[in-house]
């Protein structure tokens, strides 16, 4: 038996082992290191010659995985063993990895350490690993292997290797103590092996208790937050940033400190989503709660961040706590938010993990220790102010839980690695009557004995093991993967009864024999086909995931927790069910619903059996909630198109299609009612058919009882219901007007209703089209829930009543000479006028008429020597216009140099482009040429939309405040002049106020306005 430490023996990083045993060679790991000063890898050259037979990972931490490409590269038939929850974490952890290489091959002309294919191939070799059982494998005959729970993060593993010629231990990453995610650590069962690899991370010291240490760190956070200022806390996406996410939510609910906002950003927000994948590797308490539906790293003050701009509201927002990837601000989003708090007093920057001595985060705390005031970090160098503090929430065993685990195994030696110096010396002492030896990364260390023979390395192999249980590979012959062979891929899969979650990558291999991006594609689209998912079910969790029907470990709860994401029909009242977006599971047997837009409840938490069937999946962005939101729209339009659908079927035919005694899912049903099983509208159109029609159809089995699989069948009053005539549904005139006025009442600018007397849609006619559709969208969306049928604005503006509007709003000062000039495809009305007024005067006008009218006001006044007022260009007419997406492009590229442009909308009725600036007052004198070109290379007419961007301007104000002085509350805008005010304290002098004044205005067209207090 011989172990070579390639990398990870004297320092923390690259761990890589090379071990011999029963004269085979097998890998533990293969990391990277995150200091950039030193070589990234381990020693490879160290391989060459070795016949690698299989590679093992302890966990998915990059310190431990960053380098496995590269070994599966110089070794591609070596399987990789890893738990089923490494292995899910691996794809998320090296998709992250190949993103921040190619980031910084641009920015720094880096090389990546290997390309985006290699890992693609590398992932189709893992293979599952069990834990807590003896385990053989066909490529090292005579070998056992025991893996242990490791306790550091999910899915950490501790090895067991034992063969004749020897036995050893690799601890890996270990945590004794347990954590709010996972359970501590326990040995693998091997009694005095020949040798322990033990970390020694922290060797040199003794952690202060657990519950303690958490308490003080989120008082910390509360006083931060009580300061006025915003609290970062980078942390490891995977292990540390779910650990913090639970206990600043629990000391929340146990009202030890206030609800202040908490923002999860960076890979911190996938590795959650990946967690509730894997609940067999948490703690029992979580998996309690991921196993009835609930989602232990949301709630009601924690919201995932998607975006840049996003990051830009949080910090221009109230106090708030960060949660963010990299923990030791090496990148990614924490070293964005620590390069913009660190200068600020009141923010606070707190470290709770392990800290490379190069790494920002370690200099970061040497600050804390006034050793310097300046910190390198995102390629900028930035003074820091703000609060600096460490807390202890590592993951890794002290000192002294390190040394009773090497008591626990007794072993004949140990070797100590994945620390410092100091801690490894350190922890030596405390191994007293041991064999102890400090390895460093090159070296080799044997244990000297007689090479087995072939049968007795067999021998070797305990009573108790196994051979380990592996998905079979290519069992579609070549054949391309279709929906016929759905069951035949489950049947396949369920050979391994413990297999709960796969990936597409997976089911790819099992059918076509590799996992290429387009065969894994195929396969997800044609499960997604599927929205019964009979066999496999979608994960809103992680994409590319599969819940396996029918598993030992699958639980009742499993079909309820699958619900988030998808689409439901919902019995809301008597008689009455809705389409409902599923938020979340909540306590009490409850889900949390959005509704469509236009339809109002009281409630959004419907029990489970209010649910009646499952519609289809949602879409995949649907983070925002409330009436005005992406989901609430899409379901709106859902709705209408359903309604659509349902004025094509006919109840009676349906029924004639079924078989008496037979049962039918929604999608059989969609197929004989001859509608689409995968369009969600055909769905529930089909759905809401039979729900209007129950002595026709009835549920032969429920959602509950049928675990989520609705069975549809005849009622037996079907027959009956059939020898009446169908009567075509003619519309209630009078009910549908009445139904109407109850949600929009009687607005004076309605002045005319017309209702289809056929299909019972409604044509409602306003003075201004454009302002009544925003204004009574919620009320008409619910009318037209409510009613059945389209309700729509007609387009044309009462021209009458806007000229009236127009005379009314003008200035006092001026008079209108001659009749206005009323242009419908620019919704512009020009007045031509004699007087006096302010620029400020027309502006205050004009912006009125655009808020009432929805059409914009242009002033001609009869004084040659001055400019024009009007700010819009004349229409080009439809002669020779582009087609609308490339009159679009065509304007952003003509105005690319103009910062703050923002959108480009069109008006194919009219042929107008609209173009949203965030300044608007800024830019409108200094592109009128820009805005020809525009119309003559597109022959559309362009208008500026007048109003500004609130969040910009107040944004623009606290980026130029002069330093030395803090805004309190927020800034006041004051549409009316074109001003904001803003209220500070601190100091700051006279000129520097002005300077910030002057180039405030020259931005934004607004004046700004301090008030300093003293």
């Amino acid at each position: 038996m011989q172990v070579v430490f390639l990398g990870g023996a004297s320092g923390v990083g690259a761990s890589c082992l090379a071990i011999e045993l029963a004269g085979q060679w097998f890998v533990v790991d293969a990391g990277v290191r995150v200091d950039k000063k030193a070589d990234p890898l381990p020693d490879l050259a160290l391989l060459e010659g070795k016949d690698v037979r299989a590679i093992f990972v302890t966990h998915a931490h990059a310190d431990h995985i960053g380098a496995l490409p590269l070994v599966h590269q110089a070794f591609p038939t070596a399987p990789i063993y890893a738990s089923r929850a490494t292995g899910l974490l691996m794809e998320v952890m090296l998709s992250d990895a190949l993103k921040i290489m190619n980031k910084r091959a641009m920015e720094e002309m880096e090389l990546p350490l290997y390309p985006e294919g290699l890992v693609a191939g590398m992932l189709n070799h893992v293979r599952p690993l069990t834990i807590g059982e003896g385990l053989t494998f066909p490529e090292l005959p005579g070998v056992t292997v025991q893996a242990s729970r490791a306790g550091h993060i999910a899915g950490a593993v501790s090895l067991g290797f034992s063969a004749s010629d020897g036995s050893l231990v690799v601890s890996g990453d270990i945590s004794i103590t347990p954590q709010r995610t996972v359970q501590g650590a326990l040995a693998p069962p091997i009694t005095r092996p020949d040798l322990l690899i033990l970390e020694s991370t922290y060797g040199t010291r003794l952690h202060p208790n657990r519950q303690a240490e958490e308490l003080r760190l989120a008082q910390a956070v509360a006083e931060g937050i009580d300061r006025g200022g915003h609290t970062l806390i980078p942390c490891f996406a995977l292990g540390r940033g779910q650990e913090l996410l639970l206990l600043l939510q629990a000391a929340q609910d146990k009202g030890q400190i206030p609800e202040f906002p908490i923002y999860v950003d960076g890979l911190v927000r996938r590795v959650c989503s990946t967690y509730l994948l894997l609940p067999e590797a948490l703690s029992p308490t979580l998996q309690r709660q991921i196993r009835r539906g609930y989602t232990p790293f949301t709630g009601r003050t924690v919201t995932f961040v998607r975006d840049e701009r996003e990051r830009e509201r949080i910090l221009a927002g109230p106090p708030a706590c960060i949660i963010s990837s990299s923990g030791m601000l090496t990148g990614g989003p924490s070293a964005w938010y620590a390069t913009r708090l660190a200068p600020q007093e009141d923010a606070s920057i707190l470290i709770t993990g392990y800290q490379d001595e190069e790494s920002p985060g370690r200099r970061l705390l040497d600050l804390a220790e006034q050793k310097k005031n300046t910190l390198d970090i995102g390629g900028q160098t930035v003074q820091v102010l703000c609060h600096v503090a460490k807390y202890n929430l590592s993951a890794h065993a002290d000192g002294g839980e390190l040394a009773a685990y090497a008591t626990a195994l007794q072993p004949k030696r140990v070797a100590l690695v994945h620390g410092d110096e100091e801690a490894r010396a350190a922890l030596r002492t405390r191994l007293e009557g041991m064999d102890v030896i400090l390895p460093g990364d090159g070296m080799t260390v044997e244990k000297h004995g007689k090479r087995a023979s072939s049968a007795n390395r067999a021998r070797a192999t305990t009573d108790a093991a196994h051979a380990v249980d592996t998905l079979p590979t290519g069992i579609g012959g070549g054949i391309p993967f279709d929906s016929m062979h759905v069951e035949e891929l489950w049947r396949a899969v369920a050979t391994i009864p413990t297999l709960r979650i796969v990936t597409g990558r997976e089911l790819a291999l099992t059918w076509y024999g590799e996992a290429t991006e387009e065969d894994t594609q195929r396969v997800m689209e044609i499960l997604d086909e599927d929205y019964e998912q009979r066999y496999f079910v979608r994960q809103h969790a992680l994409a590319e995931a599969y819940r396996v029907r029918g598993q030992s470990e699958e639980t009742p709860g499993d079909f309820i927790s699958d619900l988030v994401g998808h689409i439901l029909l919902m019995a809301v009242s008597p008689g009455s069910a809705k389409p409902v977006l599923c938020r979340a599971i909540e306590p009490g047997a409850a889900v949390r619903v959005q509704f469509p837009r236009g339809v109002s409840y009281e409630r959004t938490r419907f029990p489970f059996s209010a649910i009646l069937d499952v519609i289809g999946p949602g879409p995949q962005d649907n983070y925002e909630t409330g009436s005005a939101s992406p989901i609430a729209l899409f379901l709106a339009d859902l709705v209408r198109d359903a309604r659509r659908v349902r004025r094509t079927l006919s109840a009676h035919d349906l029924a004639r299609e079924c078989r008496e005694e037979a049962s039918y899912t929604l999608s059989e049903m969609c197929m004989l009612a001859g509608a689409s099983p995968q369009s969600l509208e055909d769905r529930l159109a089909v759905a809401k058919l039979m729900h209007k029609h129950p002595h026709i159809f009835m549920q032969k089995r429920p959602f509950l009882e049928g675990e989520g699989l609705v069975l549809y069948g005849l009622a037996p009053s079907w027959e009956e219901a059939l020898s009446e005539p169908e009567e075509a549904e003619r519309p209630d005139q009078h009910w549908i007007l009445s139904v109407i006025e109850q949600y929009l009442g009687n607005p004076p600018d309605l002045y005319r209703r017309s209702v289809d007397p056929e299909t019972g849609d409604v044509t409602l006619s306003f003075h201004f089209p454009a302002v009544a559709s925003a204004k009574y969208a919620s009320a008409l969306d619910a009318a037209a829930e409510e009613t059945g049928v389209s309700i729509t604005i007609a387009p044309h503006t009462h021209q009458g009543i806007l000229t009236e509007v127009a005379r009314s709003l003008l200035p006092a000062g001026l008079m209108v000479k001659g009749k206005p000039s009323i242009y419908v495809d620019q919704q512009l009305v020009q007045l031509n006028c004699a007087g006096e007024a302010t620029t400020e005067e027309i502006q205050q006008a004009q912006a009125q008429f655009m808020e009432q009218t929805g059409w914009y006001l242009g002033v001609e006044r009869e004084q040659p020597d001055k400019p024009r007022s009007t700010y819009w260009s004349a229409s080009a007419g439809s002669a020779g216009r582009k087609e609308q997406n490339e009159a679009i492009s065509i304007a952003r590229k003509v105005l690319a140099g103009e910062s703050g442009l923002y959108k480009v909308g069109a008006d194919g009725g009219t042929g107008t482009l609209l173009l949203r600036f965030y300044f608007p007052d800024a830019v409108q004198g200094r592109i009128e040429q820009q805005l020809k070109t525009v119309e003559e290379k597109t022959g559309w007419g362009v208008r500026i939309y007048p109003s500004v961007h609130q969040e910009e301007l107040a944004a623009t104000a606290r980026r130029l405040l002069p330093e030395g002085l803090s805004i309190d509350g927020s800034p006041s805008l004051h549409h009316d002049r074109h001003a904001v005010d803003v209220t500070c304290s601190g100091q700051a002098s006279q000129e520097e106020l002005e300077e910030a004044e002057r180039r405030f205005n020259e931005v934004t067209g607004w004046s700004l306005n301090f008030k300093v207090r003293i």
